[in-house]
């Protein structure tokens, strides 16, 4: 269940990211997203960069748009999300 919620997590942001023109190759960003049980998304932290800092504000901004985030309503399977959330995004995955 975890891993078809992290599915459907990366999903949404990757809806809502809009890639700069110029990416090349398939960068790695990560963040820390800190959410409510809710599913709100209330800080988003990078904890490491890409390297491409367009690239980067995108991916923040995807996440920021995507609150609430999808959460299981199991109350031990949202615990692997809440409070805090390690996300890595990378456009062609």
């Amino acid at each position: 269940m975890v891993g078809q919620y992290r599915d459907m997590i990366s999903s949404t942001v990757r809806g809502n990211t809009r890639l700069p023109d110029d990416l090349k190759g398939n960068p790695e960003v990560r963040f820390l997203v800190k959410l409510l049980p809710t599913g709100e998304v209330i800080d988003v932290r990078r904890t490491k960069s890409s390297g491409n800092a367009a690239y980067d504000e995108a991916v923040e901004r995807a996440i920021r748009k995507s609150s609430p985030l999808p959460l299981p309503t199991d109350r031990d399977a949202r615990a692997a999300f809440v409070p805090e959330l390690s996300f890595v995004h990378r456009p062609k995955e």
